[in-house]
């Protein structure tokens, strides 16, 4: 049976390990958010504002986004909650177009009488449209596929002898 040398990990490797290991947990944390909002019980709920706002890339001056903002009402058990946020419609801020950030914006009216997905754990914590983001998972994905060779390269560190090229020169 060979031994395990973890003082033979190189510092690179032990970096590349945590970042990678912690890039999947918050990547695998926010899938299972976003999967688990589509079950989540509702309440009704009533839309007191809902605009856009124009965002500017940075690197690109011609180029700009919209974001969609919310405002409104719920009540779980009696207890109102207020929500203001530009994460609350689909639980992520994507960019929009302005086409779109129109269309959203004219489907939330004030007054509208809306159904809320709210987090029976949390009530605080609510989606009106739950929406499983795509990049969430390809995120998932390609850290977990950086991860694997990660962990294969720090099982040869830990298993060579010390003079190896392995544990010398990676």
């Amino acid at each position: 049976m060979k031994r395990f040398k973890l003082s033979q990990v190189s510092i690179l490797i032990w970096f590349m390990f945590i970042m990678f290991s912690t890039a999947v947990g918050v990547a695998t944390y926010a899938v299972h958010q976003f999967h688990a909002s589509f079950n989540w019980p509702t309440a009704k709920g009533v839309v007191v504002n809902c605009w856009s706002i124009e965002r500017y890339h940075e690197r690109s001056s011609a180029e700009s986004h919209y974001e969609v903002a919310i405002e409104y009402f719920y009540a779980v058990d009696g207890k109102i909650y207020h929500k203001s946020n530009k994460t609350d419609i689909t639980g992520a801020i994507p960019g929009y177009s302005w086409e779109e950030a129109e269309a959203l914006v004219a489907e939330f009216p004030s007054g509208k009488k809306i159904q809320v997905h709210y987090n029976p754990s949390n009530p605080d914590t609510a989606v009106i449209k739950p929406t499983m983001h795509l990049f969430m998972i390809i995120a998932l994905v390609v850290f977990s596929l950086i991860l694997i060779p990660v962990c294969y390269l720090m099982y040869l560190q830990m298993t060579s002898s010390r003079d190896s090229f392995i544990v010398r020169n990676v």
